[in-house]
C-alpha cells in the first residue's frame, strides 16, 4: 500500500464549502472596479476630453467594455459626454478637493502666489513632487500676465522643468538617479547628458533657484524657488 500511495498523486483537499463562490462574487467587483479605475486613468493635462475609442485604447479594454463603464461613470457623475467627447465629471472634481495637496498646500500657499504675481505680473505656478515627475496643483494668472503654457494637473519631468530642477537640487538624492535614467529631450534645449544635469544641479544648489530656457517648450521661459520647512526640507 505504501508504494501504490507513493506512485499516485495527491489530490488537494476541496475548499470548504462556501469558499469558492465568495471568492469568485468578490473577484468580479473588483475586476469591475479596477476596469473603471484604468478607464478614469486614461484623463491626464494632455488628454482632458477623449473619445470613447480612444479611453479603451489607452485603458487596454473593449470597447464594448469601456461603453458600459462610461455609462455607468456618467450616471454616477464621474464623466460628463458632449459631444461625442468624455470628460472628468464634477464629482470627480469635488472629490479632488479634499486631496491633502488641493486643501492645504494649496491654501497655505495661495497668500504668497498673489504677493508674487503682484510683483512679477506674471503666471505663478505651484509644483509638488509626484513619483519621478513634478505636478503642478495651483496656478495664478492676471489678466495681462498672458496665456499660461501649462494647466493644473499637467506633469513636466525633472530634468525639462525649473520645479524639477529644484526637486533635484533639494530634495532626496535618489532622485537624481531617476532623472538621469530618463533623459527625453522635450526640445533641442533639454538636458539630455547627465554630467550636464549634474553640473546643472549643483549650480541650482548654491545659487537657491532654477531656471529654463525653452527646455520644456517653445517659448517656455520658467523660474522656481523651494518652498521649504523650517527644517530646510521641501515643503
Amino acid at each position: 500500500m505504501a508504494n501504490a500511495a507513493s506512485r499516485g498523486r495527491a489530490r488537494p483537499a476541496p475548499p470548504p464549502a462556501g469558499e469558492g463562490s465568495v471568492a469568485a462574487a468578490a473577484a468580479g467587483p473588483a475586476r469591475v472596479a479596477s476596469r473603471a479605475l484604468a478607464l478614469l486613468g486614461t484623463f491626464d493635462a494632455q488628454h482632458s476630453a477623449q473619445t470613447l475609442s480612444a479611453m479603451a485604447r489607452r485603458a487596454g479594454l473593449p470597447v464594448a467594455t469601456a461603453h458600459r463603464l462610461a455609462g455607468e461613470l456618467v450616471a454616477w457623475g464621474g464623466l460628463e459626454k458632449q459631444r461625442g467627447l468624455y470628460r472628468i465629471g464634477q464629482r470627480i472634481w469635488r472629490l479632488g478637493l479634499l486631496a491633502p495637496a488641493q486643501q492645504n498646500i494649496a491654501e497655505v500657499a495661495a497668500p504668497f502666489m498673489q504677493d508674487v504675481l503682484f510683483v512679477t505680473q506674471n503666471v505663478v505656478n505651484l509644483f509638488i513632487l509626484d513619483g519621478d515627475e513634478v505636478l503642478l496643483v495651483e496656478r495664478m494668472s492676471g489678466t495681462g500676465a498672458g496665456t499660461p503654457f501649462r494647466r493644473v494637473g499637467a506633469r513636466l519631468s525633472l530634468h525639462g522643468s525649473a520645479a524639477g530642477k529644484i526637486m533635484l537640487a533639494f530634495g532626496p538624492e535618489e532622485l537624481f538617479a531617476a532623472a538621469a535614467a530618463r533623459l527625453d529631450a522635450h526640445t533641442p534645449q533639454t538636458i539630455t547628458d547627465p554630467q550636464t544635469l549634474s553640473a546643472e544641479v549643483k549650480r541650482v544648489r548654491a545659487q537657491g533657484y532654477a531656471t529654463t530656457r525653452e527646455e520644456a517648450g517653445p517659448d517656455n521661459y520658467g523660474i522656481a524657488v523651494p518652498v521649504q520647512l523650517p527644517n530646510h526640507q521641501l515643503a
